[in-house]
């Protein structure tokens, strides 16, 4: 033993199997943790709430109103590995199923649902309490209201809607009956055109202007049309004549394919307007009878903006002068204009007392029928006419394809005529003189027979005057071409 310990080849040998035995020792420590420790399982208690989520709710049929916790408290165990950060309080959920539910209060059980390999020790609450209502369903028309003012002079007429009818709103049955209204509103501040808006929102109110916010509108927005207008009015059409026929030819009939017609403009211009004459027809271009369709465009009169329709179409009906054809049309008190007093005098119409004459006239039966008062002007000219009574010659402005019937009497009148009464003051407590006292206005009797130099000479011109008008004819039968004619069925005006 003593040679093995003294021998050097021994002592190295010793020396290198310590060595060994010492690393072994040392790295044997190092070793990780044993399987056993690290497939242990261990406990955690969540550290924030896990939200409750509903589903399988029938959403057409009910809503969902309250849950008697949105929330619970999880105990969860499990290996340590899948406890750590690698999951989530996100991925810890717990569901309620709600496709069996009634229309009123439901219990049920809450079932959790946690990433793979995760118990739960304990869930608090394990039930909840849901409640759920009914929905109903009702339709109500669109309620469209212009916000704002349009510019000074227009006006926004009533809204159009598209789709056109009325909307479905949805709400839970006992919410239903508080819907009064579904509206939407549109902005037409200082407009001069239409507004058109393609999706207006549509929102449900309650009878005191609330909004209903969970009310479900089907459709949810609607595209809507606000019609900007000037002012107008529509006033009947007349139409004027200008040329000739040719010879042996007359105007049969005239049927324009409107009867009136619109202009826009100020409320003054409006009120001041009665009828539109500014559409002429020329009769120099119909050379032969038969029917024709003549379109003429129309222009707004003055101090209007604009006019509807722009141009309107004539059927226009030349036919052969047959006296056959002809026929007469009775006008009863036609008014008489008065025209032509002299300053400081005043006229009163005597007789006729209505103020008009019966007009009998003759032409075309279609062109007659059409025809009234308005269409037919009487005046009479008192030019040069003194004071007194006088029996004036009334002169006739009638439609060019119209004559006066042979058979009427002659046209006249009786005027009186007065000095016009001057205006005097008097101070209150002065005692009025003669001079400032106005006499009793003369009678028609005193006037007449009194001795005054001026009435004969003016009766003398009077019946001058007289025969001068009735040698101005009022129509030519024979030549149909050149009849008088202003004025159809809807037309008026005087002779060009």
């Amino acid at each position: 033993m003593d040679k093995w310990f003294n021998n050097n080849n021994f002592a190295k040998i010793l020396a290198l199997a310590v060595s060994l035995l010492l690393w072994f020792m040392i790295h044997l420590d190092e070793v990780p943790t044993t399987p056993t420790i690290a497939t242990g399982s261990t406990s955690r208690i969540v550290e924030r709430t896990v939200p409750v989520q509903p589903y399988g709710l029938d959403s057409n049929s009910y809503v969902l109103t309250s849950l008697s916790t949105d929330e619970v408290r999880l105990e969860i165990k499990g290996q340590r590995s899948m406890l750590t950060s690698i999951f989530t309080n996100d991925d810890y959920k717990v569901l309620v199923d709600l496709s069996e539910v009634k229309d009123g209060s439901n219990t049920l059980p809450l079932v959790p649902d946690l990433p793979s390999g995760v118990e739960v020790v304990s869930m608090e609450p394990s039930m909840v309490t849901v409640n759920v209502e009914k929905l109903g369903t009702k339709s109500f028309n669109v309620n469209i209201v212009p916000e704002g003012e349009p510019s000074a002079g227009y006006s926004a007429g009533t809204p159009v809607v598209e789709p056109s009818g009325a909307v479905k709103v949805t709400l839970p049955e006992g919410q239903l009956e508080a819907v009064a209204k579904v509206q939407g509103s549109v902005s037409v501040k200082d407009a001069k055109d239409d507004i058109t808006q393609k999706k207006v929102k549509l929102q449900a109110y309650d009878a005191e202007g609330k909004v209903i916010d969970n009310a479900v509108i089907s459709p949810e927005t609607v595209e809507v049309r606000v019609p900007v207008n000037q002012p107008y009015t529509s006033i009947p059409l007349r139409i004027k004549y200008s040329g000739q026929l040719p010879e042996g030819l007359v105007l049969s009939k005239v049927e324009p394919n409107v009867k009136e017609v619109s202009v826009y403009g100020t409320e003054e211009a409006l009120a001041g307007i009665r009828s539109y004459d500014q559409l002429t027809l020329d009769l120099t271009q119909f050379e032969q009878a038969g029917e024709s369709t003549v379109n003429l465009d129309l222009t707004p009169p003055p101090g209007f903006e604009k006019i509807e329709p722009s141009s309107i179409q004539l059927k226009v009906t030349v036919a052969p002068y047959d006296e056959k054809e002809e026929t007469t049309k009775v006008f009863p008190n036609v008014p008489i204009t008065l025209t032509g007093i002299g300053n400081g005098l005043e006229s009163e119409l005597v007789t006729p007392k209505s103020g008009g004459l019966n007009i009998t006239l003759k032409g075309s039966s279609s062109m007659l029928e059409g025809l009234s008062i308005d269409d037919i002007k009487l005046s009479a000219d008192l030019h040069g006419l003194a004071v007194g009574n006088h029996e004036v010659q009334v002169t006739a402005d009638l439609p060019r394809f119209a004559e006066l019937d042979e058979t009427a009497n002659d046209l006249s009148a009786t005027v009186k005529i007065t000095e016009k009464a001057d205006e005097t003051t008097v101070t209150p407590g002065e005692d009025a003189t003669d001079e400032d006292t106005v006499g009793p206005e003369p009678s028609p009797v005193e006037v007449e027979n009194g001795d005054t130099t001026e009435t004969a000479p003016e009766e003398e011109e009077t019946e001058s005057n007289t025969e001068t008008q009735e040698q101005t004819p009022q129509g030519n039968v024979p030549n149909r071409g050149n009849t008088n004619s202003n004025s159809n069925a809807n037309s008026s005006g005087s002779n060009p």
